[in-house]
């Protein structure tokens, strides 16, 4: 399994391609379609899904084009997964866009997720983890050694809780008590800034929520 990270959206959103031979899988493409089929096609691989980890503008600002990309180049069937709760956010004022002006094409995800899923795509096996708390539909997705984070959990602290359907309560209690349950160190790859550990996150993460600390925010 091999990752490519690029930055995307005007929040410098994390999107991340994954390979696994000639098959490959986008996470929250916020934009930069043409550039991430490039990569795909310069890989030898070809598109198989778009996962969302939740439904926020600058994370999905690049699924309409990226599919019409990928069907042009024969891939057809590649599928768009979110999860149930933030379905409703993909074209209404739920996703933020209209913030920073922006508008995001319209499209219609084909699998709705609940959490606990354990799916395969490119060959790969990902584990769904529902982390309500940025939005109500948050999930995050474990793969192989990889913790793709979303706006979940992040370098040194967690994502903000005040827009809308945001909780504090409902975040601590997805790191805590999810994330931080998972067994083993995993690398987390959040949806904005530099990479950690999930055994540095424990670390530091933990000491945050003890204090209760609610105002330290991230994208």
């Amino acid at each position: 399994m091999r990752v490519y990270r690029l930055q995307t959206s005007k929040l410098r959103t994390n999107t991340y391609i994954v390979q696994n031979g000639d098959r490959a899988f986008v996470i929250d493409p916020g934009g930069s379609a043409r550039e991430i089929s490039d990569i795909i096609k310069n890989s030898g691989a070809r598109l198989e899904a778009i996962l969302l980890t939740h439904g926020h503008f600058d994370h999905m600002l690049g699924v309409a084009e990226l599919l019409q990309i990928a069907k042009e180049d024969g891939a057809e069937n590649a599928s768009v997964f979110i999860h149930r709760d933030d379905a409703d956010k993909i074209c209404s004022y739920k996703n933020m866009a209209f913030a920073l002006g922006e508008k995001v094409p319209p499209f219609t995800p084909d699998v709705l997720l609940v959490g606990g899923e354990s799916i395969c795509i490119a060959g790969i096996r990902i584990d769904v983890l529902h982390t309500p708390g940025h939005t109500d539909g948050g999930v995050c997705y474990a793969a192989q050694d990889k913790l793709f984070s979303g706006d979940t959990l992040f370098k040194g602290t967690y994502g903000r809780t005040d827009l809308y359907d945001g909780s504090f309560a409902k975040i601590k209690n997805s790191i805590i008590n999810k994330l931080f349950k998972l067994k083993g160190d995993y690398e987390v790859l959040a949806g904005h800034g530099d990479a950690s550990s999930l055994d540095e996150e424990r670390r530091i993460n933990t000491v945050i929520f003890e204090s209760g600390e609610s105002t330290r925010l991230a994208d």
